[in-house]
């Protein structure tokens, strides 16, 4: 599997002066993104120093580099992830991410039992509220559909908002080409105005 990236909605030029003055918010998820779980191996890009930690019985790879550099996007990071509970403590401190940051995403009980997409639902209503460009980094997410069938990768093409979903390639998580690559959108951003 390659990172895929769908840019839903491009800035727009004639965006409002208000939407652009504020930051973008950063959707991350940890699985996938930050933890390649399903590592195998180094690949173009990838972030040098990964070190392996376990929390809840589960094996977490983590980059304080990766960290530091999703830390200078200019964003605003919300966690979407199931390690939301714990992410103070079991990610954040081997990432090199700031504690404290907001959660955009929790695991309802009725999401587990319906199987449905609980961070969709719970991002679709915080980016319906804010009205602010956004980035969404999920390895796999961005193609579950909700309880009627709608994909986040769908319902982000409908929108007018700027956004990008990006799923990042399990086996290696974010590289810095992945990064490059956001960090050139979110300055689109800025050039749009």
């Amino acid at each position: 599997m390659e990172s895929s990236a769908v840019s839903s909605s491009p800035p727009n030029p004639d965006a409002s002066v208000a939407l652009r003055q504020i930051l973008a918010l950063l959707f991350l998820d940890v699985d996938g993104v930050l933890n390649p779980y399903a590592w195998d191996g180094p690949r173009p890009g990838t972030f040098a120093d990964f070190s392996l930690h376990e929390a809840r019985g589960f094996p977490l790879r983590l980059s304080p580099a990766m960290g530091a550099r999703l830390a200078r996007l200019p964003v605003e990071i919300c966690w979407a992830t199931t390690w939301s509970d714990t992410i103070d403590r079991d990610v954040t401190p081997f990432v090199g991410l700031p504690a404290g940051l907001h959660v955009a995403a929790r695991l309802p009980l009725e999401a587990t039992a319906a199987l449905t997409n609980w961070k969709f639902a719970q991002i679709r209503c915080i980016v319906e509220q804010e009205q602010r460009p956004f980035v969404w980094l999920d390895d796999d997410a961005l193609d579950w559909p909700d309880a009627h069938g709608l994909t986040p990768r769908q319902w982000a093409g409908a929108l007018e908002i700027p956004n990008l979903l990006y799923a990042p390639d399990p086996r290696c998580g974010l590289t810095e080409h992945d990064l490059a690559r956001i960090e050139r959108w979110l300055n689109g951003l800025d050039a749009a105005s």
